[in-house]
């Protein structure tokens, strides 16, 4: 029999090792490691409407669409990068991939290329009024592994201004019918639309976590070029989150997700090379995912300066990682508090998910007390 010591010392470093996990998982996915996913991108296929926000030529680059050899051709290359191509899956990007269009054509390719053993399984991204009982059917007949499901937000004017073709009624029916078709599925939100708030992000975080989502990615609003967002910018009719008021929201949202054990598959909007220069506004940063990571650590350093009652803290050597920051960011900012903080190798323990637990019982509590 294991004495209760024991226990409590066993289960601290399994959540130990969670956190850890948790805290690396968004970088992991950022870069492919692990997941060998390979990109297809698929602007704008089968949208009904433009939304306000959106632009995917100019977040992609892409404004042709990929024909079968395209795509073939996509899938070779990218295999060449990856230590276990086996477990390759293909991704389409973009979008509302069941809706009218090339759906069938990618789905044949895609199916050819896991009988031939190239791939494993098929992804892809939709807005959740597709997610029919008839769309659920043809998608069981096929080797899909995994639908994101272009949610944005569960505030229902929210969606209504920035002309989404659903409400949240249907995000609930979508989630509910890939729960009972045993198709795993996750959500994208967004922040800082036109009228949100803190508060409706984190209802729209606890209802990601409630309909059953296994990952929720998350990118606050930035105003891209061509997009009909830029046009109400440019004339002063809506102004975006800067970079620290984004990242003050989306902390709180990461936590509570990571506290329900779901992934974070990203944060922050994937924009890379040139298209970079299509961000006309809004708080673009490529590494968004470190400095909202940051912001956790330094919630963390903070409580637990204010709990032992000292300013001056020597940390083991091993929570180096965890609170130097990017561009040692959580060390100057703790130190611009009147935190110290310095690693050695007989430092202080921090029950790191204890404070995560701490912290995010009272980011709870706040919500509630507003409703």
């Amino acid at each position: 029999m294991i004495d209760c010591t024991t226990w409590k010392v066993t289960q601290k470093a399994n959540c130990l090792r969670f956190v850890e996990c948790s805290l690396i998982n968004t970088a992991r996915s950022v870069y492919n490691i692990d997941m060998n996913i390979v990109p297809i991108f698929v602007p704008h296929e089968g949208c009904r409407t433009r939304c306000t926000f959106c632009n995917e030529y100019s977040a992609t680059g892409v404004r042709k669409l990929p024909d079968k050899e395209g795509v073939l051709s996509t899938v070779k290359r990218y295999r060449g990068y990856f230590r276990n191509p086996e477990e390759t899956e293909l991704a389409f990007y973009g979008g509302t991939f069941t809706g009218t269009g090339r759906q069938q054509l990618y789905l044949d390719v895609a199916e050819e290329l896991v009988q031939k053993g190239l791939i494993k399984g098929i992804r892809f991204s939709t807005s959740p009024e597709q997610i029919s009982e008839e769309m659920i059917a043809i998608l069981k007949s096929t080797s899909i592994s995994f639908i994101e499901l272009g949610v944005q937000s569960f505030d229902d004017d929210l969606l209504k201004d920035c002309r989404r073709n659903h409400g949240s009624r249907e995000v609930y029916e979508a989630a509910s019918r890939l729960r009972s078709s045993g198709i795993d599925f996750g959500i994208h939100l967004m922040t800082g639309l036109p009228g949100d708030s803190e508060e409706k992000d984190i209802y729209s975080t606890k209802e990601a976590i409630r309909v059953g989502a296994s990952s929720v990615r998350i990118h606050p609003l930035v105003v891209l070029k061509g997009s009909l967002l830029e046009y109400e910018y440019l004339h002063g009719r809506f102004a975006p989150q800067g970079l620290q008021e984004s990242i003050e929201i989306i902390w709180k949202m990461y936590l509570l997700i990571l506290l329900a054990d779901v992934k974070v598959s990203r944060m922050g909007i994937c924009i890379y090379g040139e298209q970079i220069e299509n961000v006309v506004a809004g708080p673009f940063h490529p590494a968004f995912g470190e400095l909202v990571r940051d912001r956790l650590m330094l919630e963390v350093i903070r409580r637990c300066s204010k709990d032992i009652d000292r300013h001056a803290l020597k940390l083991d050597r091993k929570y180096k990682k965890w609170f130097t920051g990017h561009k040692r960011a959580v060390l100057e900012r703790a130190s611009g508090e009147g935190i110290m903080i310095d690693f050695c190798d007989d430092g202080v323990d921090i029950d790191i998910p204890f404070y995560m637990k701490l912290i995010g019982e009272e980011i709870l509590g706040e919500a509630y007390a507003k409703t």
